[in-house]
């Protein structure tokens, strides 16, 4: 599957947030390592957020970690 039939897929689907499709046509605006040097940063930021609110559930923030560098 190719970047165009991911985009397509995801925005097509219901599952997908208001915030995430907004974000993904705002993409194809984007130079994709400016783009990606920024979802990287707001994941790191989104890690910490998740951490702060359950500090004690380190395998979850680990889960959510692997699952992100998987993608």
């Amino acid at each position: 599957m190719n970047y165009q039939d991911k985009l397509s897929t995801t925005l097509d689907s219901p599952a997908t947030s208001y915030w995430l499709a907004n974000a993904l046509r705002a993409l194809d605006s984007r130079d994709p390592v400016d783009a990606l040097n920024d979802a990287e940063q707001l994941a790191d930021i989104v890690t910490q957020r998740l951490k702060d609110i359950y500090p004690n559930e380190r395998a979850g923030c680990q889960t959510i970690r692997a699952m992100i560098q998987r993608r």
